[in-house]
């Protein structure tokens, strides 16, 4: 049996799964994913994708390519309820052309669908050197101090291979074989409803008009659903509630998914040509651990949702994320193991207020008449009364890597119209130029922490010089007025420093730590700030440059 080793086993190849094999790639981090299908999903469910999500893949270059992906526009989205897409309208959520988050962030947010989107990550981890393997299934693991040995097999050959690696990131899946390994229970309301998801061809733009992005949640005497059209002019999804004790996924043939298709169309006479049918269970529920050990659950192997709101893939995406730069920034030997902590820390609460709201969003969009999974008796469940932009975009980390300020408020989010910098939040988008091109303080995120100062913030510089270049810490430096141009004269305020003040960013855009005014002794300052940014002692920053050059030989080796 062939034996290999490697710093990341990724199991599942999902919008999470992928989305850490390319930041993994993209930090010099060598994985090997694994994906028991034999390609990526060509369902085009998870539609879209947040300016949130964007801001993160841009780092490694997939801007592009993902509007490129599709010609439809959030700048012309609508999300309607009705009784069906041609049928009279019970409210509108989101009227066409309504949406601008110009002044929320540097990017625009794109259309495409998940069977878009899946390819596009694949293709830049592989060129990135990730390991990508289909057909290839995980069948065991165990875990140990030092790392986790797993067994694979191919699925086409029946070829078996063990893999040891120093860390198992599971994004397998709602029913996630490694976390019932693990032994990770899950709370939450459970099964929701059962559905059967009918993709097809016809002629759509004769049906919605104009060509532009359109879902439809629909409240209907004979069935509760969702339209959504697709990147494909002529395809679409309708997706409906069926009730188990009384029919099965069988029962919905060719001529049952025509009808079901005319009905949620309104068009009695409408030609539909039927692709896929996909029956699929809709749940709300959280692992009550996101990480044991050496292993973490991510996407839905962590947190299922209802999909109203569009926010199950964005938060698979943002977990990726998260567990990439973190495993990136302690394989390097620039952070401590207990880095790796903070990732349940922070991204199990946002995972709690994310399920609430779209599980509240399922009663008041899709069935009203469940008043019941709208009650709120406990502190996760109230989460849903939340504003949806807040839980969305504005949700805060609160951990041992954030130098979190007294007295904290304890609010799970914070408006993202109106940021304030505090420690624990997304970095405010900031209008700069740098060398005569207009940026976004968002721009400047990456692979390092980014420490930006203000005009009068020359000490900061200073010091940034004297701990981080020499030691080759993971920390770059800019200053307001001298690197960067405040052209819009609201840094400052913005971040709620002053112009001696600085701010700590993490590579997630994340603020780790601010001093809201010029310090005496920012050299002894600083060292202290990103030894807890870092999770390490505050006098092992010289230990951490030593871990970093020989990590990196490992892993190049």
């Amino acid at each position: 049996m062939t034996e290999i080793r490697v710093p990341v086993l990724i199991v599942g190849s999902g919008l999470a799964g992928l989305t850490t094999s390319v930041m993994l790639a993209w930090r010099g981090v060598p994985s090997l994913l694994v994906e028991r299908h034999a390609d990526t999903s060509r369902n085009p469910r998870a539609r879209g994708l947040n300016f949130r999500s964007m801001e993160l893949l841009r780092v490694a270059g997939l801007e592009p390519d993902l509007h490129a992906a599709s010609d439809l526009s959030f700048g012309d989205f609508s999300i309607i309820i009705a009784e069906s897409v041609t049928g009279p309208v019970l409210r509108t959520i989101l009227a066409r052309g309504s949406w601008d988050a110009t002044a929320l962030s540097p990017v625009r947010q794109s259309a495409a669908g998940q069977d878009r989107v899946e390819p596009i990550l694949r293709r830049h981890a592989q060129a990135l050197g990730a390991d990508l393997r289909y057909c290839t299934e995980l069948v065991s693991f165990e875990q140990d101090a030092d790392g986790v040995t797993a067994l694979l097999r191919d699925a086409r050959s029946g070829t078996e291979l063990t893999v040891r690696a120093d860390y198992l990131v599971a994004a397998d899946g709602h029913r996630s074989p490694a976390r019932e390994r693990l032994g990770i229970a899950t709370r939450g309301r459970g099964t929701l409803s059962h559905n059967i998801g009918i993709v097809f061809e016809g002629d759509i733009e004769a049906v919605i008009g104009r060509r532009a992005f359109a879902l439809y949640y629909l409240q209907n005497a004979g069935f509760a659903g969702v339209f959504v059209n697709t990147d494909e002019p002529r395809r679409a999804l309708v997706s409906v509630e069926y009730d188990p004790a009384r029919e099965s996924p069988s029962d919905f043939d060719a001529q049952r998914c025509e009808a079901v298709v005319r009905a949620a169309l309104g068009v009695p006479d409408f030609d539909a040509t039927i692709l896929e049918v996909l029956a699929w269970e809709m749940s709300s529920r959280v692992a009550e651990r996101f990480a044991a050990g050496r292993v973490f659950l991510i996407g839905d192997a962590a947190h299922t949702m209802p999909p109203t709101g569009g926010l199950g893939g964005q938060t698979a995406i943002q977990d990726g994320y998260d567990i990439a730069w973190k495993l990136a920034m302690v394989l390097h030997g620039h952070a401590g193991r207990a880095l790796l902590d903070t990732y349940s820390a922070e991204r199990q609460p946002v995972a709690e207020i994310t399920v609430a709201r779209q599980t509240a969003n399922y009663v008041e969009r899709m069935r009203p008449d469940r008043a019941e999974l709208a009650d709120r008796p406990s502190d996760s469940e109230r989460a849903g009364a939340l504003e949806y932009l807040e839980v969305a975009f504005g949700y805060r980390y609160r951990s041992a890597a954030v130098l979190t300020e007294t007295p904290d408020d304890g609010a799970a989010t914070e408006s993202p119209f109106k940021p304030s910098g505090r420690p624990g939040t997304r970095a405010p988008h900031v209008p700069l130029v740098q060398k005569g091109a207009r940026i976004s303080s968002l721009d400047l995120i990456g692979r390092d922490f980014v420490l930006l100062c203000g005009p009068s913030g020359a000490d900061w510089v200073r010091a940034v010089h004297a701990i981080a270049f020499p030691f080759s810490l993971p920390l770059s430096v800019y200053r307001v007025g001298a690197d960067l141009l405040d052209v819009e004269g609201v840094w400052s305020a913005s971040f709620g420093v002053s112009p001696g003040g600085a701010v700590l960013l993490r590579p997630d855009g994340f603020v780790a730590w601010r001093a809201r005014d010029a310090s005496r002794e920012p050299a002894m300052v600083l060292p202290k700030v990103l030894a807890q940014a870092l999770c390490r002692p505050a006098d092992g920053l010289r230990e951490a440059a030593d871990a970093s050059v020989a990590r990196a030989s490992l892993i190049a080796a």
